[in-house]
């Protein structure tokens, strides 16, 4: 790595890491500084979907596995066209990749998407820092970049409602896709790719709207059920979403994959609340509550919905997260509503989930036999 410019990271509460800059901040013509909130994830696999993943608008993303990029990337893994995260921080960014057809280094690839980062970190400290001292911002910059101006930088910034990060990554992805057995309306607040993909799946004609949809548009459109996707950020900074999806509850069936089940949940009357550090990897463990069964899910958050739920809102609870017991999921059969706070497609992650959709579809279809 002599050959890469030297760069650093500096957390807003004054703890500093030096490496070497890697992708758009490794060109000469980089000036830099950014910032974002620092959030870890502990994927060994799956680097490409990460950082296209719009959830992870606004943030710098830690890759706890130290060698990230050795299967390079290809334009098919990508969750949308242009990346999201706001920077790439990797213990050992691979030079070398398996070679295929159309692949590409990572470090290329994040030189054509304009995404900067680091390399040469020791990803394992900033993770344990994270877990233990919770989410913080970070600035990176150059190594001759003065601390003190990092430091006011990183402690300047916050993610709140100016940075807008739903409306930045909602609406990149084509709006109809033909299907055959009836239609589907997904609301993009940040979708991924896979989860259209899984969506038509299932043989639906997908409309995908963007956050200027209205209810009256998704009610009128003949639809079979609505998916309220995932996507960036605090719930409660896109009130006109929860009340257009309030609007919703209870006149079509819906499905809440992620930020789609906290927007759910918002209008249902149950509260939201920030994680200390998130859930952000391939590998975390949700319990079945009906089974006693574990599932491992790919997840993508720093917000939960507050336990309380069933007790405000009568929902009957699904889903537990094994490691800390924050809720995962929850279903309302009278008003014809499943969510899930993982994504149940697992782009990237195992597959044990996947059954979620074809469940909801049969779900939909006994709900209209009933009426």
């Amino acid at each position: 790595m002599s050959n890469r410019p030297r760069g650093k990271m500096i957390l807003a509460d004054g703890t500093r890491f030096e490496g070497f800059l890697t992708g758009a901040a490794a060109r000469p013509d980089w000036k830099g500084p950014i910032w974002g909130e620092v959030v870890f994830n502990t994927s060994m696999t799956g680097y490409q979907e990460v950082i296209t993943d719009p959830s992870y608008a606004g943030q710098v993303v830690v890759m706890t596995y130290p060698q990230i990029g050795n299967y390079g990337v290809t334009a098919d893994d990508s969750e949308k066209p242009a990346t999201a995260a706001r920077a790439l921080v990797v213990h050992d960014l691979q030079e070398f990749f398996s070679p295929g057809p159309g692949r590409v280094s990572l470090e290329s690839f994040m030189m054509e998407q304009d995404l900067p980062g680091l390399t040469g970190i020791d990803t394992r400290a900033v993770t344990k820092h994270v877990r233990d001292q919770g989410a913080v911002i970070a600035a990176i910059g150059h190594a001759g970049s003065k601390d003190e101006e990092l430091l006011a930088l990183a402690r300047s910034k916050k993610l709140d409602r100016s940075e807008r990060l739903v409306e930045s990554v909602s609406g990149t992805l084509n709006a109809v896709h033909s299907g055959n057995s009836g239609r589907a309306a997904v609301i993009d607040l940040g979708v991924k790719k896979s989860i259209v993909d899984h969506v038509r799946r299932l043989g639906l004609t997908t409309q995908v709207f963007d956050t200027t949809f209205r209810a009256d548009e998704i009610l009128e459109g003949d639809f079979d059920f609505v998916v309220v996707s995932n996507g960036p950020g605090d719930p409660a900074d896109i009130p006109d979403v929860v009340e257009q999806v309030n609007r919703l509850i209870g006149r079509i069936p819906m499905l809440g994959i992620c930020l789609g089940h906290q927007i759910i949940a918002l209008a249902l009357g149950a509260r939201t609340y920030k994680l200390k550090f998130g859930h952000h990897g391939a590998n975390q463990p949700v319990v079945d509550q009906r089974s006693g069964q574990v599932f491992i899910t790919s997840q993508n958050h720093n917000y939960a919905v507050s336990d309380d739920i069933a007790e405000l809102t009568g929902v009957t609870v699904t889903y537990t997260n094994a490691n800390d017991g924050t809720l995962e999921g929850f279903v309302d059969e009278h008003r014809k509503l499943e969510c899930v706070q993982f994504h149940p497609e697992a782009s990237p992650g195992p597959h044990d989930c996947r059954i979620i959709f074809d469940r909801f579809h049969e779900r939909v279809q006994g709900w209209s036999r009933a009426h």
